[in-house]
This record gives structure tokens, sequence and C-alpha cells, in this order.
């Protein structure tokens, strides 16, 4: 798939992408079928991390390494993420499973070893920065040099860090970025969103906006379609066992299908801001009002408020006529229920 989408545009439904992350539990297998259901589920794309524990930390063993809480409490960094991690060969296996189902597969890189790899292996048509990676900057730079889009997490990152990774990639070359709002806990509450910063970064950084969601449900997706977010990013699983790593954040098939349906459908309801003001297209006026003929006139005769009336349906003269239109002339005979209009009158 390349990305010659126009999801990015506004003229088509936000792009709902399948995060796998760690939830197939080391098994090939699994990954493969994580992938049909997302596609089964309405996913448009699918995406993975880019990462081995010696891409992402280093083999520490005092409490800064140490997770005492979450999730993954109990753990040291590099055995969470040994175990959480997509092997480097499952890639290209899974990006064909993924364009063989007509859908695009990119991922997270995590260093800039990963980035070589992703070009060298799948050539993605997108790259996906998460949140606590926008201050790398050496990978950054070596995403930027692809001069692939990027969808970038800023959920841990203030408005000026921000703006640094934004100058970062496009120094290098990047040609597009959306900004994906998200909370980065795991799992995220509702009320900790903020939806408005949606607006604020969009006007701070005049740049397509998206939403990365660890919330469970689909209730700030929808509302983040309702204010304009262009993409939307879920985690996808297949169970809630030990086993799938991101499982307790996890969308479900069922549950991915019910989001994928409600966001589209709230994307359609948003309509146009021009669609009530184009005159081109009919609009239903049976239960308007307008100027009817509400006695029998005959030619000559003139219009008063006895012999019209202000009535559905909405078929004749606009209402703010009334004035202009008492004591004129008929100048043809003129039956109840008739719907006023100028060729009537005698002018």
């Amino acid at each position: 798939m390349g990305f010659e989408n126009n999801w990015l545009l506004g003229d088509a439904p936000p792009l709902l992408v399948a995060e796998l992350s760690g939830n197939h539990g080391g098994s090939l297998n699994k990954a493969f079928e994580l992938v049909e259901k997302a596609v089964e589920s309405g996913a448009d794309a699918i995406k993975l991390q880019t990462y081995s524990p010696e891409t992402i930390t280093v083999k520490g063993r005092c409490d800064r390494f140490l997770l005492k809480d979450g999730l993954w409490a109990g753990q040291y960094l590099d055995q969470l993420y040994a175990k959480a991690m997509t092997p480097w060969e499952w890639h290209e296996p899974l990006a064909q499973r993924a364009s063989d189902l007509d859908v695009m597969l990119f991922s997270s890189p995590f260093d800039e070893s990963s980035v070589k790899f992703l070009e060298d292996t799948l050539a993605p048509p997108i790259y996906k920065i998460a949140s606590f990676e926008m201050n790398h900057f050496p990978m950054l730079e070596e995403i930027g040099k692809t001069r692939k889009p990027v969808l970038a997490s800023v959920g841990v990152s203030t408005l000026n860090e921000i703006e640094k990774a934004i100058s970062v990639l496009r120094d290098a070359g990047c040609p597009q970025i959306i900004l994906l709002h998200c909370v980065s806990e795991y799992p995220a509450k509702v009320e900790e969103f903020s939806l408005r910063r949606i607006n604020l970064l969009r006007d701070r950084f005049d740049l397509p906006i998206g939403l990365s969601d660890h919330s469970l449900g689909h209730l700030t997706a929808v509302a983040a379609t309702a204010m304009g977010a262009r993409v939307i990013e879920k985690h996808f699983t297949l169970d809630r066992e030990s086993t799938s790593t991101d499982g307790a954040f996890s969308m479900l098939p069922d549950e991915f299908r019910e989001m994928a349906k409600a966001v589209r459908m709230t994307f359609q309801a948003l309509g146009s801001a021009q669609d009530g003001d184009d005159a081109a297209k009919p609009k239903p006026t049976r239960f308007k009002r307008s100027i009817l003929v509400s006695e029998a006139i005959s030619r000559g005769n003139l219009l008063r408020p006895e012999n019209i009336r202000v009535a559905r349906p909405g078929d004749g003269l606009c209402p703010s006529h009334w004035k202009d239109v008492l004591g004129k002339r008929v100048n043809k005979d003129l039956k109840i229920g008739h719907p006023l209009s100028w060729s009537d009158l005698e002018l």
C-alpha cells in the first residue's frame, strides 16, 4: 500500500491504525492472526515496534531500571523489552501478509539501526515516532533523511520540545508531519486527555493532528474524530492473557470493530461546514413556512391578511416578503393552497 490516501486531506474518515506491540506473545502465528483480525475489524493500517533490548536500554540492575508499578511492575527494562519485542525477522513476512490484505504496515523505530533496517527491509510508506522518542534527535535525523511522512506522538513533550523535534525532522528532509495527541499512561484515563489540546497543537504548529489512544473503550477516539483528528491509533489484541504484553489496555477485535464503525459514522455526521449554504443541494422544504393562498382570489383583487397566510409547505414565497406582497394585485385567479410567487402579482 502506498501513501496516496486522501485521509490526510480531510475528505475521508481518519486513518485507523492497529498497533500490535507485544501482543503476539512471542508467536509468529499469533502475529499473523493479529494482522488478519485487525483488518477484519476495520483497521486501515498495521503498526509494529522495531527494537531489541540493546537498542532501547542497557542491562542495568539498579532501581533506576526497575519498573515499580503499573502493568509491568517487578521487571527490569531489558527484561520487559526482550519479552515484548517483535523479532526483526518477522517484519518482512508480516508486511507481506498486510499487503496481501491490502493495508499498509509501518513501524515505530527506536534507534538509528532500526530505521536502516526498516528502509532496507520494508521501505515503509510512513514512520511513527513514539512519544518517549521525540528527543532522540539522532534517530529523528535518520527518519527525516528517508523523506517519508511521519506520525509523531507528543504525549510527554512540551510545546518547545515538539517545536525542536519538528525542526530536526524538517531540516533532515521530512516532507510531512502529523502530530498525535496522546496520554502516555497504560492504560490512560479518559479524564486526563484534555482533548482541547488538539486545537492548541493544530493552531500552534499548523499541522494535521491525530490521536494515539491508550484509554479503554472508544469514547476518546470518537470525540477526537469530532475535533478533526486525521489518525486514530489503538493497541490491538486477540486476548488479555499475560503473554499479550499490552493486552490490558488493547482492544479486542469486536471492540476495534465497534470503534471503527463509530469513528466513521462520526466523521460522516460531521459533513461540511458549507453544506447548509449549498444552493445546488436540494433541501426538504415540506415543513418550512412560506406564503400560501388561504382563500380563493380572483384576478385583479388585492392580497390581504384574510386571503394569504404564512403556512406549510414551504414551496411559496419566503415569509420575509410578507409586507412586500400585502396590497399587491394578482394577475390571475388563485386557488386555496396556491404557493404565492412574484409571477402571480401585478408589479
